[in-house]
């Protein structure tokens, strides 16, 4: 059994060499004067506009998201009922919400202030 494993090894490699060997060359011919255009999908042209772009969609998914735990940090403090451990966890929850809203909103901030000083340049 363990002196098969080699042998396998070893067709399976030569096979696989031999059929790269055989692979044909590609002979692609020129566009003869026409010009071949691709369309650009993801509809911008520099790497600022496409960061722009990522960080549109990042704050438009991280908008609602931080609604819904500003949300449910209220309802924790209504169900705390006086609860100390409760009303801790409440709060932490409405902290860490706002904390990754100003994150948010400090991403915007800083990609204006990137972006007005590198076309300042």
């Amino acid at each position: 059994m363990l002196k098969s494993i080699p042998k396998t090894l070893e067709t399976a490699l030569l096979t696989a060499v031999a059929w790269l060997a055989s692979v044909s060359v590609a002979l692609a011919q020129g566009a003869q004067g026409q010009v071949v255009t691709l369309a650009n999908p993801l509809r911008v042209n520099t790497i600022t506009e496409l960061l722009a772009a990522i960080l549109n969609i990042v704050i438009v998914l991280a908008v609602p998201i931080i609604v819904f735990f500003i949300i449910y940090a209220g309802f924790l403090y209504v169900t705390a009922k006086g609860n100390a451990q409760q009303i801790e966890q409440a709060t932490r929850s409405l902290t860490y919400a706002i904390i990754g809203g100003v994150l948010v909103l400090g991403a915007v901030a800083i990609a204006e202030i990137i972006s007005n000083l590198v076309q300042s340049f």
